[in-house]
């Protein structure tokens, strides 16, 4: 897969989820529901499992990069720009997650 054909699929896949993702986290912290000792822990373990995305996303490309085949610059900046909307994704799914369950 070439480096602009993972970024336009990534962009026409994960941005609108990231930005429902956004306005999940964004509402939910700067609302009251965020400000009290539930929305604390709900926070708190969304961000226990959103957090370790990004570490073992970058881990699995430098092992990648190192012993399969190198990667361009550019592919290598998608890669972690996607990591990047993933966590954020799963950071808001988390929240829904946590506020239905708690």
């Amino acid at each position: 897969m070439t480096v602009e054909l993972f970024k336009g699929i990534s962009f026409l896949v994960l941005v609108p989820f990231f930005l429902a993702s956004l306005y999940v986290i964004f509402k939910f912290q700067w609302g009251s529901e965020g400000k009290d000792e539930r929305g604390q822990m709900i926070t708190n373990k969304s961000y226990i499992v959103a957090s370790p995305i990004l570490p073992i996303g970058w881990l699995i490309e430098t092992v990648y990069n190192d012993f399969a085949d190198s990667m361009p610059y550019e592919g290598y900046r998608t890669y972690i720009w996607v990591l990047i909307l993933i966590t954020f994704i799963v950071h808001g799914v988390a929240i829904l997650y946590y506020k239905r369950k708690l």
